[in-house]
């Protein structure tokens, strides 16, 4: 038998025509989720974690740039004192004098003219080079410590030279009769100096090898300590 007709009951019609609502769609499946919000624009994002890395050396202790007046490529200037090495040369000169002065009056007597020839340009060597490294040692590096020491060299040459005839004189005469002497000519002794024994030759010969040791001794010792 078949069954009797049983009305259906009316549906409820959607008073907003909308679907209802399914199940929430889960991210990937059907329509796509909520955009994730990307670091930098709008809100900030999470922070990011820090990654371990090796500890930062400290700096080490020196000139974040050159120092002042140092040029690239070229050695940083040497300082010196030139007031220092004037007067330590100067002393040097007036000491080496005097020496030379006391020899030239102790061996006189025994000395021949080729001996005070050599004497006198051995010691123009001699005091030009103790004049030289005391003042390059002393001074700033450069011509102008090379022409002080030369000066001062060729003056404790010739006044080492000009002062040993005025004690050899002193010695063979009398004092009295040296200073009567050095009153009517007070240039004698460099008269000696230049027409006597060593002749003009020799006399310019014993300043000139006294200044060029000195300038080349004074070059060393200011390159060695530069």
């Amino acid at each position: 038998m078949s069954q009797p007709w049983q009305p259906q009951p009316p549906q409820q019609p959607n008073p907003y025509g909308q679907q209802p609502p399914g199940p929430p769609q889960q991210p990937g499946y059907g329509y796509p989720g909520p955009p994730q919000q990307q670091p930098g624009y709008g809100y900030p994002g999470p922070p990011m974690a820090q990654q371990p890395g090796p500890p930062m050396q400290p700096m080490q202790p020196g000139y974040a740039y050159p120092p002042q007046g140092f040029q690239p490529g070229f050695p940083p200037p040497a300082a010196g004192n030139p007031a220092k090495a004037f007067f330590l040369g100067l002393l040097v000169s007036v000491v080496g004098s005097l020496v030379f002065a006391g020899i030239l009056v102790a061996s006189y007597e025994d000395l021949s003219k080729v001996g005070l020839k050599l004497s006198y340009v051995g010691f123009a060597l001699a005091i030009g080079a103790l004049v030289g490294a005391v003042v390059g040692k002393s001074g700033a590096r450069g011509a102008s410590t090379m022409v002080i020491a030369g000066l001062l060299a060729a003056l404790g040459t010739f006044f080492g030279y000009t002062n040993g005839q005025v004690f050899i004189l002193a010695d063979a005469l009398d004092a009295d009769i040296v200073g009567e002497l050095l009153e009517d000519d007070p240039f004698f002794p460099a008269e000696s100096w230049w027409e006597g024994s060593l002749k003009e030759g020799i006399a310019l010969l014993g300043l000139a090898a006294a200044a060029g040791a000195a300038c080349a001794t004074a070059h060393l010792a200011g390159k060695r300590r530069g």
